[in-house]
């Protein structure tokens, strides 16, 4: 049973040592242009999808929703969320926590806005590049 015990743990800690560890800065992550007042950079692990924004006033990340749980940082600026028919104005320093399925859209309500967001599990249509929730705009 012991010997049993000690391949269980070995097996589990070989399995934990093989994950891979990543180390990135935020303004050095490859940048996509969505349109001329929206740019996401992005990084992704297996457990999870980091969104890097930077917003001009009055860009927009229209209604969408998605299967991951979303956190979001306005580090600079501001932005106007808009859930079903409830807004919520996030300011600097501030975060809004947007459960799975939950459809939602982003203005920004002054230049430079910088936008920070946590995805779990990770965005597959990002990763894909299946997102098409900006064609129309």
């Amino acid at each position: 049973m012991k010997t049993m015990l000690f391949l269980v743990a070995l097996l589990c800690s070989a399995a934990l040592h093989a994950q891979t560890v990543q180390t990135f800065t935020l303004e050095e992550l490859p940048t996509k242009p969505v349109n001329e007042l929206l740019n996401r950079a992005m990084i992704s692990g297996e457990q999870g999808t980091i969104g890097y924004f930077t917003y001009k006033k009055g860009a927009v990340v229209p209604t969408h929703q998605h299967p991951n749980e979303q956190y979001s940082l306005i580090t600079k600026g501001s932005v106007k969320v808009t859930i079903g028919e409830r807004e919520y104005i996030v300011k600097a320093g501030q975060g809004i926590i947007i459960p799975p399925n939950l459809p939602h859209s982003f203005v920004a309500l002054e230049d430079d806005t910088i936008d920070i967001d946590f995805f779990a599990p990770p965005r597959a249509d990002w990763i894909d590049g299946t997102d098409n929730y900006y064609k129309d705009n």
